[in-house]
């Protein structure tokens, strides 16, 4: 399963890149090694408990409908897994939700994310919502749900995939994709996963040899 496949990857090989983020809307490059990712689920799986959710209860990541291919969405898959939550990427009535930049949605509890390139929060607390700086404000504590980690994505466990272990470029990829293929496939071998969002063909061509990946 994801949680303990991810540690079992840090211990073994920590270091090296796991994620890396590519956006040409904005020019930024975000790079995460296995170390750096755990980190930031560990620490948002401990603000999910912080906002009063109890372990198993579902999280809405609308974030995951509007920026499906974000490393933020992707520590927030494997924060509420770690949890025990089901996701569901969009809004479904969950006492959490999870929303990007511009969306102005709430529920009961909503955390807003900024999606800056260096993980900084809004200018302005969001309106009615719990700005994702606060994240920083975490133990590094790995804090495993009694549950057990989920693998719930819209009501249904998440396929097995095959687990990869060479380096892959995917362009402005889904939801499910990008989790497949960052997370799923990924981090049990020792793959990892360049994702690029907002470029041409060719930019994708050049990131694809500058980063030795395989386009798929």
């Amino acid at each position: 399963m994801l949680i303990a496949a991810l540690r079992n990857r840090v211990a073994r090989l920590g270091a090296p890149p796991l994620i890396t983020y590519y956006d040409d809307r904005d020019g930024s490059r975000v790079e995460l090694s296995a170390v750096t990712f755990a980190n930031w689920v560990d620490k948002t799986a401990n603000l999910i408990a912080d906002l009063g959710l109890d372990d198993g209860e579902t999280v809405d990541l609308a974030i995951a409908d509007t920026h499906p291919g974000h490393w933020v969405t992707l520590v927030w898959v494997a924060a509420a897994w770690q949890r025990g939550c089901p996701v569901v990427p969009r809004v479904s009535g969950a006492e959490l939700l999870v929303v990007g930049p511009g969306d102005d949605r709430r529920a009961a509890t909503t955390v807003a994310c900024s999606l800056h390139p260096l993980g900084l929060g809004f200018p302005e607390p969001p309106a009615g919502a719990v700005d994702y700086r606060e994240v920083l404000a975490q133990p590094d504590v790995h804090d495993p749900s009694p549950l057990g980690e989920s693998t719930l994505w819209e009501g249904r466990p998440m396929p097995a995939v095959p687990v990869r272990d060479d380096r892959l470029l995917i362009v402005d990829p889904d939801a499910p994709t990008a989790v497949r293929e960052a997370l799923l496939a990924a981090v049990p071998g020792s793959g990892s996963t360049v994702v690029a969002v907002g470029v041409s063909p060719e930019r994708a061509r050049e990131i694809a040899d500058s980063e030795r990946a395989r386009l798929g």
